[in-house]
């Protein structure tokens, strides 16, 4: 199961900014007096991976980006959740069941506290203290949707929050069953005139989890859920449900003992949440039995109609549209030897995959794909213009040339940072997450 890993909270300035020594750069990204307030309206991040297939392409962006510091925010719990970014205003959630909107020269504009969060002491396992919004929001029909955890009754609730002001227009109970065991950590989608929330367990896969998606309209009614047949086989992965051609794709993590039940698989579904598809491969039963997900990555559509798919094994399928059953991917490579986390990029040819550390740019072609390049990265990059945007967890925003993976720039955004830390972009902004903070960049 899920492979969050601790890191020790960031240290803020006394004035309210995150800590550190400012942009400092291989190819210095310095810090600068912020410019005019950057133009984002017509270039968004609105969902995780910028837009429902988590493509994790910024639109908007300058061709040749250069990273110049613009502001540091402290916030008031740490920030597993990506950024977002709409209507000229940075949206952020953190643990603390805080939601922040600000604009994009920093100031503050409001923020809506949804309640108390979960403290890791009433939980059966985990590593997340408190257990607030963990799980990426999602904008839609001019709302900010998030799940919040909330300590009065260890309930999941979902929120929407108007846009302008941070009040809140929505409100529904989306718990799985056996709650105190399901953590909401894969991002929300908001497709079909509705919302999406996935489920999987805690770390340490205490408890009788089971990988779930639930659904409500965005008016928070007319309920429906998806339940995976295996034991655990959670759908946790930061990118959380990806969209393809009218459908849905998650990837599912190890499952308990017995028959095939869709562990460790790539499942379509239809909005209404009834399974269409599936792919494992043929290892499937090994790689539960050694806790090896290969749902530790959302699904990324690729061209042709194709999905990429990567996990804890270290290999990339590429699989058909029909994703067609037990083994039928249409082809396969060893990437690392240490496991995908975080999430993967597309944009043609080159999907951006994080593996052991390292980011591999890998080429498709047809029915199948080569590696073009490999670098030492973070592990869930961002596609802006002729770069690749990723954090490090030592709290280092590395910029790789997109064709090659040469390394252009480093800042420094903080001492160390939560699991998966995820940037986002969009137009000339680049807004990367800080441990308990925000650091917003101009490209």
């Amino acid at each position: 199961m899920i492979a969050l890993l601790a890191f020790a909270a960031l240290v803020f300035l006394a004035c309210g900014g995150a800590s550190g020594k400012g942009s400092q750069a291989t190819k210095t990204a310095a810090p600068t007096t912020p410019p005019a307030a950057v133009s984002t309206r017509a270039a968004t991040w609105p969902t995780f991976g910028g837009g429902a297939a988590r493509s994790g392409v910024a639109h908007g962006a300058p061709a040749t980006p250069s990273l110049k510091r613009r502001f540091a925010r402290a916030l008031d719990g740490e920030v597993y959740a990506q950024p977002l970014i709409a209507g000229g205003r940075i949206y952020v959630a953190t643990e603390n069941n805080s939601v922040y909107a600000f604009t994009t020269s920093g100031r503050q504009l409001w923020r809506r506290h949804l309640g108390a969060p979960v403290p890791g002491g009433d939980l059966p396992c985990g590593n997340i203290d408190p257990s607030g919004i963990t799980g990426t929001p999602v904008i839609s029909r001019g709302r900010l949707f998030a799940v919040a955890f909330l300590r009065s009754g260890h309930r999941h609730v979902l929120f929407g929050l108007r846009l302008a002001s941070g009040r809140v227009a929505v409100r529904a109970r989306v718990d799985p069953a056996n709650r105190l065991v399901e953590q909401q950590r894969g991002a929300l989608l908001a497709a079909h005139g509705r919302v999406y929330v996935p489920y999987g367990g805690l770390l340490g896969d205490c408890g009788p989890y089971r990988g779930y998606v639930i659904s409500t309209t965005t008016s928070g009614g007319r309920r429906i859920a998806y339940r995976n047949p295996a034991t655990e086989a959670g759908i946790w992965a930061p990118g959380g449900i990806s969209a393809q051609a009218g459908t849905l794709l998650v990837g599912t993590g190890n499952g308990g003992a017995g028959a095939f039940g869709y562990q460790n698989s790539v499942i379509r579904l239809s909005p209404g949440l009834h399974r269409v598809g599936y792919w494992a491969p043929r290892d499937w039963r090994a790689l539960s039995d050694g806790d090896v997900d290969e749902g530790s990555l959302a699904p990324l559509p690729v061209t042709g109609g194709r999905v990429l798919q990567t996990g804890k094994n270290g290999v990339a399928y590429l699989l058909r549209h029909g994703l067609g059953g037990v083994g039928a991917e249409q082809f396969s490579r060893r990437l690392c030897g240490g496991g995908a986390f975080g999430a993967a990029a597309f944009r043609a040819p080159l999907a951006i995959v994080p593996c052991g550390g390292s980011l591999f740019g890998v080429r498709i072609a047809g029915a199948s794909f080569s590696v073009a390049w490999s670098a030492s990265a973070g592990n869930v990059p961002v596609i802006a213009g002729n770069s690749v945007f990723s954090l490090t967890h030592d709290g280092t925003l590395v910029q790789l040339r997109l064709s090659d993976g040469h390394r252009i720039a480093t800042a420094h955004v903080g001492g160390s940072a939560t699991s998966f830390p995820a940037p986002a972009a969009a137009g000339r902004l680049l807004v990367a997450p800080a441990g308990r903070g925000i650091v917003a960049f101009s490209t």
